[in-house]
């Protein structure tokens, strides 16, 4: 799992990745888990942790457990969704994964060098494709970029 300042970057500036975000058992997060936030924990990379017993769960300290819903999106104390690479391939609708293989494995062939060095593990290549894929955009090194295709 990447947890490198760059991938945390590349999620966080996703804004249709954590919109349809929907928090699961085993997610990973970076930000501040509810009811830490006024222990002085600082920011992390923590994992969901759903229990029957609302005390004991790990979720993000603006998620509602209750509404599932987010609060405080846009501002500089946001959760950031850090996608594994198994949900990053959910989020591509292909009838046969062999095919999602085969795109993934042309479209990577097709990179050039810088697009290369940009992208420095598994899933932060995922992330670029599923961002490409779903909604036309590149990841520049510093922010994703609409891409038209003509």
């Amino acid at each position: 799992m990447d947890t490198s300042k760059r991938y945390i970057n590349m999620c966080r500036k996703a804004d249709e990745i954590k919109t349809h975000w929907k928090p699961e058992q085993g997610d990973y997060f970076y930000g501040v888990p509810e009811d830490f936030a006024d222990m002085e924990y600082e920011k992390g990379i923590y994992r969901i942790l759903l229990c029957d017993d609302e005390f004991y769960c790990i979720i993000p300290d603006n998620y509602n457990l209750k509404t599932k819903d987010f609060t405080g999106f846009g501002d500089e104390d946001e959760t950031v969704f850090l996608p594994r690479q198994d949900n990053l391939q959910n989020m591509i609708d292909f009838e046969l994964h062999y095919d999602l293989i085969k795109e993934f494995c042309d479209w990577i062939s097709a990179l050039d060098i810088s697009m290369k060095e940009r992208l420095q593990t598994m899933e932060q290549t995922w992330l670029a494709f599923v961002m490409l894929k779903n909604y036309s955009k590149i990841w520049t090194g510093k922010d994703w970029e609409h891409v038209s295709f003509a």
